[in-house]
C-alpha cells in the first residue's frame, strides 16, 4: 500500500494526545492520531480537578458525556481520624472511556484523522519519520508526538522506560451500582451517605492512599503506592478490605466487580533535572513525559495542559518560522513552557513526598495532623480542599498549614 503522509503524528488518543490533536487541527495543521483502542476504560479514578475544568471549559460543556460533580471529600487519617470537606467549586468524575471519548470526538470534529491502529515501528528518514502500523500501513510525517501513557512504547524507543523509582503501582475495582445502594457503616466506619462523595484513606507507613470515587453507574475504588514498596498481594488485600468496609463488611457480588491495575508516573526528585521530553523530531506529553503529581498521582490536568502548551508553542512559532522548522522550534519552546507552568511545582511535590506520607507535623504523623487540624478549623479545611483538587501549591502547603495551625492554638 502506498505511504500516506501528515505533518504531525500523535501516538495515543487519551486526553493529552486527543486534546493536542484537536488544537493543532483547529489551527489548520495536518494531524494523524494513532490509537488501537480509541476511547477505552483506562485504569484510573477519573477525577478531573477544578483547575482543569476552569482552564478547559469544554470538558463540561456537553451533557452527552455523563459525569458526577463532586463537592464533598472525606479524608481518613492513619490513626482513623476523619474530616469531611465541602468544596466551594466541584470537580468532575468521569468514566475514563467517557472522558477519552469526549476529547477524541473533539479531535475528529476539528479535522484530525483518527487511525484505530497500533504503531509498531517508526524510523527517521531525512528530516521526518516513517511510521508503520500493525495493519501494515505506512505513514510519512514531519514530527512525532508520544502521548501513549506511562508504559509508552514511544518513550521506550526514544529515551527508554521510566526507572522503578519514578513509578507507582495502582490497583482498583469498578463496582456496578445497585438501584438502591446500602447506607450501612463498615467495620472502619466508612459510611455511604447517599451524597456524591469522594473518600480518601491514608494507611499508616504507606507512601500512597486508597480512594473511592463515584461515577455514573459505578463506584471506582483504588489504591496507589510507590512501586516496590508493597507487594501486589499486599496492595490487593488493602484494597479489598477498603471495599468491604465501604459495603458493610463484604465484597459486592462478583458479577458487579471488575479489577484493574496500572503503573503511574510519580517522578523522584533527582529525575526532574534531566527529564527529557523533546528531541530531534519528537516530543512527549502527558503520562509519557512523566507529568503526574508525585504525591497524588493525578495526571489528567497535566495531560490537557502539556498538550495545550505544545499547541501554543506551535501557534507562536508559526508566526516566525517556515513550515519545515515549526514543530522542532516549538518543541524547544514547549520544554521551557512546561517547566515554568508546572514543572517546578511537580519537582517540589517530589521533594515533599517523603514528608507528606512519613514526616511529622506539630508532633504527629503529617497526614494525621492535617486531618486533626481540619476538624477544628475552616481555614485548614479550605487549604486541604484546594490541595486535593489541585489548586494549592505544594511549595507553600506546609507554610499555609502552619499559619492556620497557629490560628487554632
Amino acid at each position: 500500500m502506498p505511504d500516506r503522509s501528515a505533518e504531525i503524528a500523535i501516538v495515543g488518543a487519551g486526553p493529552a494526545g486527543a486534546h493536542l490533536a484537536s488544537r493543532l487541527a483547529a489551527d489548520g495543521r495536518d494531524v494523524v492520531l494513532f490509537d488501537p483502542k480509541g476511547a477505552w476504560e483506562k485504569p484510573c479514578g477519573g477525577g478531573v480537578p477544578t483547575r482543569a475544568i476552569r482552564e478547559f471549559s469544554f470538558i463540561l460543556e456537553s451533557s452527552s458525556y455523563p459525569r458526577k460533580l463532586v463537592r464533598q471529600i472525606t479524608m481518613i487519617s492513619p490513626l482513623d481520624r476523619r474530616v469531611t470537606l465541602r468544596l466551594d467549586r466541584p470537580f468532575a468524575v468521569y468514566s475514563r472511556k467517557v472522558l477519552n471519548g469526549l476529547v477524541l470526538d473533539r479531535a475528529i470534529e476539528a479535522g484530525a484523522e483518527f487511525v484505530r491502529e497500533s504503531v509498531v515501528d517508526f524510523a527517521r528518514e531525512g528530516d521526518g519519520w516513517i511510521i508503520t502500523t500493525d495493519q501494515g500501513n505506512r505513514w510519512r510525517v514531519a514530527f512525532l508526538i508520544g502521548a501513549d501513557g506511562a508504559a509508552s512504547p514511544t518513550r521506550r524507543r526514544l529515551v527508554g522506560i521510566f526507572p522503578k523509582r519514578d513509578l507507582a503501582l495502582a490497583f482498583g475495582y469498578n463496582v456496578l451500582s445497585e438501584d438502591a445502594p446500602s447506607k450501612t457503616n463498615g467495620g472502619n466506619g466508612i459510611a455511604q451517605t447517599g451524597v456524591d462523595e469522594v473518600i480518601v484513606r491514608f494507611p499508616r507507613d504507606f507512601t500512597g492512599y486508597l480512594w473511592a470515587f463515584p461515577r455514573p453507574g459505578v463506584m471506582n475504588f483504588g489504591v496507589a503506592s510507590k512501586l516496590g514498596e508493597r507487594t501486589s498481594d499486599e496492595l490487593r488485600r488493602l484494597l479489598t478490605d477498603f471495599v468491604c468496609d465501604y459495603y458493610g463488611g463484604a465484597m459486592p457480588d462478583e458479577e458487579r466487580v471488575s479489577f484493574f491495575g496500572a503503573k503511574i508516573p510519580t517522578l523522584d526528585l533527582v529525575s526532574w533535572k534531566d527529564l527529557k521530553t523533546v528531541g530531534e523530531g519528537w516530543a512527549l506529553i502527558g503520562d509519557a513525559a512523566g507529568f503526574a503529581d508525585p504525591i497524588t498521582g493525578e495526571g489528567i490536568y497535566y495531560a490537557f495542559k502539556s498538550g495545550d502548551l505544545y499547541a501554543d508553542a506551535v501557534r507562536d512559532v508559526s508566526r516566525m518560522a517556515g513550515s519545515s522548522e515549526v514543530f522542532q522550534i516549538a518543541a524547544g519552546a514547549y520544554e521551557k513552557m512546561w517547566r515554568e507552568a508546572f514543572g517546578r511545582d511537580l519537582e517540589h511535590a517530589s521533594y515533599r513526598l517523603p514528608h507528606f506520607y512519613h514526616g511529622r507535623f506539630i508532633g504527629r504523623i503529617f497526614t494525621d495532623a492535617m486531618i486533626l487540624l481540619a476538624r477544628y478549623h475552616k481555614g485548614v479545611r479550605t487549604i486541604l480542599g484546594k490541595a486535593l483538587v489541585g489548586e494549592q501549591s505544594y511549595v507553600t502547603l506546609k507554610r499555609d498549614l502552619l499559619r492556620r495551625a497557629w490560628q487554632v492554638f
